[in-house]
Protein backbone atom coordinates (compact mmCIF):
# COMPACT_ATOMS: atom_id res chain seq x y z
CA UNK A 1 0.00 0.00 0.00
CA UNK A 2 3.06 2.50 1.31
CA UNK A 3 4.90 1.78 -2.37
CA UNK A 4 1.41 2.31 -4.60
CA UNK A 5 0.59 5.57 -2.58
CA UNK A 6 4.47 7.00 -3.06
CA UNK A 7 4.49 5.78 -6.47
CA UNK A 8 1.25 7.88 -7.29
CA UNK A 9 2.77 10.71 -5.62
CA UNK A 10 5.89 10.27 -7.76
CA UNK A 11 3.69 9.76 -11.36
CA UNK A 12 1.73 13.06 -9.90
CA UNK A 13 4.97 15.18 -9.36
CA UNK A 14 6.07 14.43 -12.77
CA UNK A 15 2.83 15.32 -14.66
CA UNK A 16 3.25 18.49 -13.06
CA UNK A 17 6.42 19.15 -14.12
CA UNK A 18 6.24 18.32 -17.26
CA UNK A 19 2.93 20.22 -18.11
CA UNK A 20 3.65 22.85 -20.10
CA UNK A 21 4.20 25.75 -19.53
CA UNK A 22 3.83 29.74 -21.02
CA UNK A 23 7.00 30.89 -22.79
CA UNK A 24 8.93 33.68 -20.73
CA UNK A 25 11.66 35.65 -21.78
CA UNK A 26 14.72 36.00 -19.15
CA UNK A 27 17.30 39.16 -18.36
CA UNK A 28 20.42 36.17 -18.05
CA UNK A 29 22.63 38.34 -16.41
CA UNK A 30 20.47 39.84 -13.99
CA UNK A 31 18.45 36.14 -13.78
CA UNK A 32 22.42 34.73 -13.10
CA UNK A 33 22.61 37.65 -10.50
CA UNK A 34 25.48 36.28 -8.02
CA UNK A 35 26.23 33.28 -9.39
CA UNK A 36 28.15 35.71 -12.12
CA UNK A 37 29.80 37.16 -10.12
CA UNK A 38 31.41 34.49 -8.76
CA UNK A 39 32.13 32.86 -11.36
CA UNK A 40 33.55 35.94 -13.27
CA UNK A 41 36.11 36.11 -10.39
CA UNK A 42 37.25 32.32 -10.54
CA UNK A 43 37.95 32.28 -14.44
CA UNK A 44 40.19 33.69 -17.25
CA UNK A 45 37.61 33.18 -19.76
CA UNK A 46 35.15 35.84 -21.49
CA UNK A 47 31.93 34.70 -20.54
CA UNK A 48 29.29 35.22 -23.20
CA UNK A 49 26.01 35.60 -22.39
CA UNK A 50 22.47 37.00 -24.66
CA UNK A 51 21.10 39.66 -23.14
CA UNK A 52 17.55 37.68 -22.84
CA UNK A 53 16.23 33.99 -23.78
CA UNK A 54 13.07 32.56 -23.84
CA UNK A 55 12.45 29.82 -21.62
CA UNK A 56 9.59 27.08 -22.00
CA UNK A 57 9.27 27.83 -18.73
CA UNK A 58 6.84 30.92 -16.75
CA UNK A 59 8.38 30.81 -13.26
CA UNK A 60 10.86 31.90 -10.79
CA UNK A 61 14.59 30.92 -12.02
CA UNK A 62 17.25 29.73 -9.61
CA UNK A 63 20.95 30.52 -10.88
CA UNK A 64 24.10 28.57 -9.73
CA UNK A 65 27.46 28.43 -11.49
CA UNK A 66 31.49 27.61 -11.34
CA UNK A 67 34.63 28.48 -12.93
CA UNK A 68 38.14 27.39 -12.71
CA UNK A 69 40.95 29.03 -14.62
CA UNK A 70 40.54 27.31 -18.14
CA UNK A 71 36.11 26.72 -17.66
CA UNK A 72 32.78 27.83 -16.34
CA UNK A 73 29.40 26.72 -16.69
CA UNK A 74 26.30 28.90 -15.30
CA UNK A 75 23.01 27.37 -14.57
CA UNK A 76 19.37 28.69 -14.80
CA UNK A 77 17.40 25.98 -13.28
CA UNK A 78 13.73 25.72 -12.50
CA UNK A 79 14.25 24.80 -8.55
CA UNK A 80 17.25 25.84 -5.85
CA UNK A 81 20.11 23.30 -6.04
CA UNK A 82 19.63 21.68 -9.71
CA UNK A 83 22.95 22.00 -10.68
CA UNK A 84 22.56 20.33 -13.88
CA UNK A 85 20.10 17.79 -12.88
CA UNK A 86 17.61 17.67 -16.35
CA UNK A 87 14.38 17.24 -14.54
CA UNK A 88 14.47 20.81 -13.17
CA UNK A 89 17.74 22.42 -15.73
CA UNK A 90 16.40 25.13 -18.11
CA UNK A 91 19.37 26.86 -19.44
CA UNK A 92 23.43 26.16 -19.20
CA UNK A 93 26.00 28.78 -20.42
CA UNK A 94 29.92 27.35 -20.45
CA UNK A 95 32.69 27.87 -22.39
CA UNK A 96 36.40 25.83 -21.93
CA UNK A 97 39.91 26.28 -23.27
CA UNK A 98 40.27 24.20 -26.24
CA UNK A 99 38.44 21.20 -27.31
CA UNK A 100 36.42 20.76 -30.60
CA UNK A 101 32.64 20.98 -31.44
CA UNK A 102 30.90 17.57 -30.65
CA UNK A 103 27.31 18.40 -32.52
CA UNK A 104 27.39 17.80 -36.49
CA UNK A 105 24.75 20.53 -37.75
CA UNK A 106 26.57 23.36 -38.67
CA UNK A 107 25.03 26.58 -38.25
CA UNK A 108 26.41 30.19 -39.61
CA UNK A 109 26.62 32.36 -36.93
CA UNK A 110 27.64 36.12 -36.08
CA UNK A 111 31.29 37.44 -37.67
CA UNK A 112 31.58 34.06 -40.05
CA UNK A 113 31.66 31.48 -37.21
CA UNK A 114 30.76 28.22 -37.75
CA UNK A 115 28.09 27.04 -34.99
CA UNK A 116 27.48 23.23 -34.45
CA UNK A 117 23.61 22.47 -33.50
CA UNK A 118 22.04 19.39 -31.36
CA UNK A 119 18.71 18.62 -31.21
CA UNK A 120 16.38 17.75 -28.57
CA UNK A 121 17.69 14.31 -27.59
CA UNK A 122 15.60 12.03 -25.07
CA UNK A 123 16.08 8.62 -23.80
CA UNK A 124 16.09 7.92 -20.58
CA UNK A 125 15.59 11.43 -19.80
CA UNK A 126 15.55 14.46 -21.97
CA UNK A 127 18.36 17.34 -23.10
CA UNK A 128 17.90 20.18 -24.22
CA UNK A 129 18.91 21.79 -27.76
CA UNK A 130 22.16 23.25 -28.07
CA UNK A 131 24.14 25.45 -29.74
CA UNK A 132 28.83 25.24 -29.68
CA UNK A 133 30.99 27.48 -31.01
CA UNK A 134 34.38 28.54 -30.84
CA UNK A 135 35.99 31.85 -30.82
CA UNK A 136 39.36 32.91 -29.15
CA UNK A 137 40.73 29.32 -28.77
CA UNK A 138 37.81 28.59 -26.39
CA UNK A 139 34.46 26.65 -26.94
CA UNK A 140 31.23 28.11 -26.10
CA UNK A 141 28.38 26.47 -25.93
CA UNK A 142 24.45 27.33 -24.59
CA UNK A 143 22.05 24.43 -24.12
CA UNK A 144 18.19 25.83 -23.26
CA UNK A 145 14.54 24.56 -23.05
CA UNK A 146 13.43 26.65 -25.37
CA UNK A 147 9.89 27.12 -26.21
CA UNK A 148 8.51 24.68 -28.80
CA UNK A 149 11.33 22.67 -29.36
CA UNK A 150 11.35 20.94 -32.92
CA UNK A 151 14.11 21.12 -34.80
CA UNK A 152 14.02 23.96 -36.77
CA UNK A 153 12.54 26.18 -34.30
CA UNK A 154 15.07 25.54 -31.62
CA UNK A 155 17.98 26.09 -33.94
CA UNK A 156 16.67 29.98 -35.10
CA UNK A 157 16.30 30.45 -31.12
CA UNK A 158 19.54 28.72 -30.23
CA UNK A 159 21.34 30.76 -33.35
CA UNK A 160 19.74 34.31 -32.20
CA UNK A 161 20.80 33.30 -28.07
CA UNK A 162 25.24 32.81 -29.42
CA UNK A 163 24.35 35.53 -32.13
CA UNK A 164 23.61 37.75 -29.26
CA UNK A 165 26.15 36.45 -27.30
CA UNK A 166 28.93 36.98 -29.52
CA UNK A 167 27.79 40.52 -30.12
CA UNK A 168 27.23 41.29 -25.81
CA UNK A 169 30.81 40.48 -25.21
CA UNK A 170 33.06 39.87 -22.33
CA UNK A 171 30.34 40.33 -18.90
Amino acid sequence: MLRSCCAIAALAALAVASSPAQAKHYRVASSLGGALDTTRAKTKLAILLPNRIALDYDGRVYASGRGTRSSYVLYLAGAPGCGSSTVCLLASFSARRGGSPSYRTKVRLRGGRSGYFRPLRCGASCSPPAIQWRSRGNLYRISARVPDSTNARARRRLVTAANAAIGAGRR
